[in-house]
């Protein structure tokens, strides 16, 4: 799995229907390689999240972003 920005997704549950990548309003998700790819410019209004039929798709606090993008605990942050 590729590093993520802001939204979480699971390759399992999810079944491709791209819903999430039609109700972005700012047009960072896609389906690349037979999965879902996010470009940096996520707003964090948690429609891709609220519209997924699949519960695969989970838009990350600030929290959980700066835990996985620096590999700390929340306790440190």
């Amino acid at each position: 799995m590729k590093p993520r920005l802001n939204v979480i997704w699971n390759e399992i549950y999810c079944k491709r229907c791209i819903i999430c990548v039609e109700v972005c309003p700012v047009g960072v998700l896609s389906l690349e390689m037979d999965e879902i790819a996010e470009k940096p410019g996520c707003i964090r209004c948690y429609q891709c999240e609220r519209y997924c039929p699949d519960i695969a798709i989970e838009v990350m606090d600030e929290k959980e972003r700066l835990s996985s993008e620096f590999g700390v605990g929340s306790s440190e942050i």
